[in-house]
């Protein structure tokens, strides 16, 4: 019988495993048959999704099971393979008819990919995808059935872009979400070819780091929560956490009374960018913040407007504190302040201190490449390593006999 092996992804969490065919080949090795197995009411669930020969890889299978979790978190859409399945089959029924006659355009297609995205995104990140679609895609190619399109409609709307007068990494962006259209569209069979690459169309980004450069000073940082606290409390309280934990803005606003364990001092962000919940230590300080913060029943949310609502951006006093203030007279654009400054000044700091390992997980990156972009090296602490190898590798002799190192003063 053949035997399973069990995989992991770059997180090292598995649930997806294969079995090899005793014949057939899938190019240079043998074709594989892939499972999930993950847990739902109760009990372990194995289902399988199919042969590397059908086109199915590792990736394909985690990010099914990624969208499997989201669902059973959530409580809306599939919850299984199978049901996802048949969410498919009825997506692919609703679209047949038209895909048969070619007649499917992009805006036809449209709300059939905007509900997955709602389903499996962040809602900022779909809300600017629906604004892409809406401003550039729609009017330039929104009529154009999804089989018609080709290479030269895609150059149409880069030179629509570029006429328009948008930066590189606007173009990046805006294809990039026509990209995913046409992959999700390729997926279900509804369009022959893959999208084109953004190099292939000239729409890569600029090649340099779109990150922000500005490190928020002590004192800076002082100035701006003691102007904001005059302005808005409600504001203040928001700011000074992300501050204390250089939490995503998204994370602060989705923090709810529930994530908060007192009795294990641990705090809990259920929602991140990467869909991966992760936990972090309460300090003294943010317990005191806490406690000096009104608080609600579990699901509400930990910091909100004065009106009750929960903030959906960064509060406007800190904008208004940091103009009062002038910090960003003068500034290049990377170089302004922006409440994202303050994830940046964090992660600079903790850098200090922390191993790339341990900065991963208080920030909440899956790479390692993000940590190393804050940590460098100590030049005093090279040195001092380098030296005291001399007394880990003594100096011998040919024939292993130790050397003794003569005074300057002997030598004489």
């Amino acid at each position: 019988m053949a035997k399973w092996i069990t995989l992991k992804n770059a997180d090292g969490k598995g649930g997806v495993r294969y079995r090899e065919h005793p014949k057939r080949k899938h190019g240079a090795v043998p074709d594989r048959y892939y499972v999930l197995t993950y847990w739902w009411k109760g009990k372990t669930v194995s289902e399988a999704v199919g042969w590397a020969s059908e086109k199915w890889t590792p990736t394909a299978c985690f990010d099914l099971l990624a969208e499997i979790k989201h669902n059973q978190a959530s409580g809306d859409g599939p919850c299984t393979l199978s049901e996802l399945r048949e969410s498919w089959e009825r997506e692919r029924r609703q679209t047949e008819e038209k895909a048969k006659s070619e007649s499917l355009t992009l805006d036809d297609y449209w709300p059939t990919y905007f509900d997955h995205a709602k389903r499996t995104k962040k809602t900022s990140s779909y809300d600017k995808e629906e604004s892409h679609f809406n401003v550039w895609l729609s009017p330039a190619l929104g009529k154009i059935p999804l089989r018609k399109i080709e290479i030269y409609h895609w150059d149409l709307l880069v030179k629509n872009l570029s006429s328009a007068k948008k930066s590189k990494r606007t173009i990046e962006y805006v294809t990039g979400t026509m990209r995913r259209i046409m992959k999700h569209a390729y997926h279900r069979g509804l369009v022959k070819n893959p999208p084109p690459t953004g190099k292939r169309i000239g729409a890569t980004g600029p090649g340099g780091s779109n990150r922000r450069l500005r490190v928020i000073s002590r004192d800076e940082a002082e100035a701006i929560l003691a102007e904001i606290r005059k302005l808005d409390l409600y504001g203040w309280r928001i700011t000074r956490f992300a501050f204390l934990t250089g939490a995503r803005v998204s994370e602060c606003f989705n923090l709810k009374w529930r994530d908060i364990d007192r009795g294990r001092n641990i705090l809990t962000f259920p929602e991140t960018k990467n869909r991966d919940h992760r936990k972090i230590p309460l300090t003294p300080a943010i317990v005191e913040l806490l406690n000096e913060t009104p608080e609600g029943d579990l699901d509400q949310s930990v910091f909100t407007k004065s009106d009750g609502t929960p903030h959906r951006e960064a509060p406007y006093s800190f904008r208004t504190a940091v103009d009062k203030l002038k910090l960003n007279n003068g500034r290049a654009q990377r170089d302004r302040m922006s409440f994202h400054s303050i994830r940046h000044t964090v992660a600079t700091e903790l850098a200090k201190t922390l191993n790339p390992r341990d900065l991963m997980d208080i920030m909440g990156w899956r790479t390692v490449q993000m940590a190393m972009r804050y940590v460098h090296g100590d030049e005093n602490a090279k040195t001092s390593a380098l030296m005291g190898l001399q007394n880990t590798m003594k100096r011998t002799d040919n024939n292993g006999a130790k050397v003794i190192e003569l005074r300057k003063g002997a030598e004489q």
